[in-house]
């Protein structure tokens, strides 16, 4: 029951921590405007959690929910840089 519980909860923090930027990476598409986005927000994302998955692997091993948090984070992050200069004026 445990690991059906830690499954769970693990599932569920990687569905919400990864999805943070998809509402602002689809409204900047959408609006085709980036005026209230914070390109340092979205770099500093990417070097958080670059160290966290270094800290990860590090301190507890190969954790598959935490290294797949952090590793789709940081590319949603990157998507996210793209969509910036693409509509940047």
């Amino acid at each position: 029951m445990t690991t059906f519980i830690e499954n769970t909860l693990g599932i569920i923090y990687n569905i919400c921590f990864i999805g943070c930027f998809w509402p602002q990476i689809i409204k900047s598409i959408r609006t085709k405007s980036v005026e209230d986005v914070s390109i340092g927000l979205c770099f500093m994302s990417i070097i958080g959690y670059a160290a966290a998955l270094g800290y990860a692997v590090l301190k507890f091993g190969f954790d598959y929910w935490l290294c797949l948090n952090y590793i789709f984070s940081a590319i949603f992050v990157i998507v996210m840089i793209c969509v910036y200069y693409k509509y940047k004026k």
